[in-house]
């Protein structure tokens, strides 16, 4: 039995009651997740590749607009988290614009995409020093592709042959290893050929997620929100929960080896781009609602150290942001717990 002293110095006063709120704020404000804007892009970019090197954030190739006519671009850049700043650290051996990119330890990765003419043919490492050497000759060739780096290759999808024609996509799915180059061909995707889906490597699985379909009667494509796993030891793709709406552009990242970020893209033409976000937790196949973007757009996301950066991307129609943020990824999933 509990004495009535005891319960008198458990009582909750209102200054007692006040001091809990306020405790229980300051709590809830400390894993926030808040975006920090950074110093923007050195030039508008979007659909270049990105990775993280250490700490530092590169930004590769990509495409901008001006004066009315679209850019294929070649220069490295480099955020380098200490100094606040982004640095030229170089040029790829081509233009090169929505590839497929990947991490490795000491090193970031990236094959196809293309130049504006041609879709590329190569299999490209950028080492600590950001420098690029091709390492493999890689076929298909394919632009508008997703992947990620799983077990010591780079995971190709779906994509097409040519970004001028979106109706030579595929759902076709590859491998390339990352020492030599050699190609493993994997079961194709349960679905019809995607064009700018997302994917990454999270659990031992790679998850790739929406995306647009060709549709040949109307001559145009189509979102999907269809969602798949697959798994490298049964070398199966099992349907998921599909996204929340269907949506191409949206851009996957892993925020450890459970957790996914997804978050932006274009949805249709009354909403235009979106900034909606979700975490995805794979274990339990579900999406929740998570801290939007900064902006509406298909953007670049990379994780680096603690924090997660939300860089540059297609914002409206023929143009792309120079926009540059970043948040500390714990915060989003402390935010859903």
């Amino acid at each position: 039995m509990i004495s009535a002293t005891a319960r008198r110095d458990h009582a909750f006063t209102p200054a007692a009651l006040l001091l809990s709120l306020c405790l229980n704020l300051a709590m809830n404000s400390s894993t926030a997740a808040t975006w920090e804007p950074l110093a923007p892009l050195p030039e508008p970019n979007g659909g270049f590749v990105c990775g993280a090197i250490g700490d530092s954030v590169v930004v590769a190739g990509g495409t901008n607009w001006k004066d009315g006519s679209k850019h294929w671009l070649d220069r490295i850049w480099v955020y380098e988290p200490a100094r606040k700043a982004w640095r030229e650290a170089g040029r790829l051996p081509v233009a090169l614009a929505y590839g497929v990119a990947g991490q490795a330890p000491g090193a970031f990765w990236f094959a196809g995409g293309s130049d504006g003419k041609e879709t590329h043919a190569q299999l490209w490492r950028m080492d600590s020093k950001f420098a690029v050497t091709a390492i493999a000759k890689i076929e298909p060739r394919l632009v508008y592709a997703s992947g990620a780096v799983l077990d010591g290759r780079l995971h190709v999808v779906a994509g097409a042959a040519d970004q001028a024609k979106v109706d030579t996509l595929t759902n076709a799915a590859f491998a390339f290893d990352l020492k030599s180059g050699a190609t493993r061909r994997l079961a194709e995707l349960p679905s019809a050929g995607i064009i700018t889906g997302t994917a990454a490597a999270c659990g031992g699985r790679l998850f790739g997620f929406s995306g647009a379909h060709w549709d040949a009667a109307a001559k145009t494509v189509v979102n999907t929100a269809a969602a798949f796993a697959f798994s490298p030891k049964s070398g199966r793709w099992d349907k998921l929960a599909p996204v929340p709406f269907p949506v191409r552009g949206l851009t996957a990242v892993a925020l450890d080896d459970r957790h996914l970020y997804l978050a932006g893209g274009y949805k249709n033409e009354a909403e235009a781009f979106t900034a909606e976000a979700f975490i995805y937790d794979t274990q339990t196949d579900k999406y929740h609602p998570s801290t939007a973007l900064p902006y509406r757009a298909m953007v670049g996301l990379v994780v680096a150290g603690e924090w997660l950066y939300c860089l540059g991307g297609e914002d409206r129609m023929k143009h792309r942001s120079d926009a540059a943020f970043r948040l500390r990824w714990k915060s989003l999933i402390n935010a859903g717990k």
